[in-house]
């Protein structure tokens, strides 16, 4: 199928402008449904222990005690990922905004980080490729909003292909048919591509700049 041909079929199916709107909702729904979470547990679970101490079952405090201190450790991990996720969440808006969807890539080749279940710190990253042979450079990756430990890092459905939004040399937001998820990603050898970026037209330099991705961010 011709490259115009296949883009427009793409585009047609998927709308970035929808893609941003959903992204940011996403991101704005998993802060506060944590930060309440956390919130209850460390302010609610004190509370509560001072009624089940003078309850039938005064026992019971040693089972809700220690929700206080989740909860507290729980608020504490979230200022300090909050940064990050305001970055990731706002690279994705921009570049949503300032690029149309490029494609589907069917494949995708888990390079490092399959086994990133039980290895969180560990970078995810992989390789996409078309139907016809055409793959990207090795791409690092972050899942927006971010995924809880009990889930895993890699998106579900990722393995059935994803629709891809930017340009891979600098910056791309990753959406993922198959369970909605979505992720950032960026080369992981930002500087073997540094010669692609550098012959770049102006009109690609300059979209990357107004999206933001025209320097590293993960």
């Amino acid at each position: 199928m011709p490259e115009e041909t296949r883009r427009a079929d793409v585009q047609g199916a998927v709308d970035a402008a929808v893609l941003r709107r959903t992204v940011t909702a996403r991101a704005w729904w998993a802060g506060i449904r944590s930060g309440g979470i956390f919130a209850v547990m460390a302010f609610g679970a004190p509370a509560l222990t001072g009624v089940v101490r003078d309850s039938a079952w005064p026992w019971l405090v040693y089972v809700v005690a220690p929700f206080t201190g989740v909860g507290i450790i729980g608020l504490i991990g979230m200022f300090k990922s909050v940064p990050v996720a305001v970055l990731l969440t706002r690279a994705c808006r921009r570049t949503l905004a300032r690029y149309p969807v490029d494609g589907f890539w069917p494949v995708i080749e888990k390079v490092d980080g399959a086994e990133g279940d039980k290895r969180r710190s560990k970078a995810l990253t992989f390789r996409l490729r078309t139907a016809e042979g055409e793959e990207s450079p090795v791409m690092r990756m972050h899942p927006v909003p971010r995924r809880a430990v009990w889930r895993g890092p890699w998106p579900e459905g990722m393995d059935s292909g994803v629709y891809v939004v930017g340009d891979l040399a600098f910056g791309a937001v990753g959406y993922v048919p198959a369970s909605g998820g979505f992720f950032f990603m960026q080369p992981d050898d930002w500087d073997a591509c540094a010669q692609e970026r550098r012959v770049a037209g102006g009109d690609r330099v300059g979209r990357a700049r107004g999206a933001g991705v025209d320097r590293r961010i993960i």
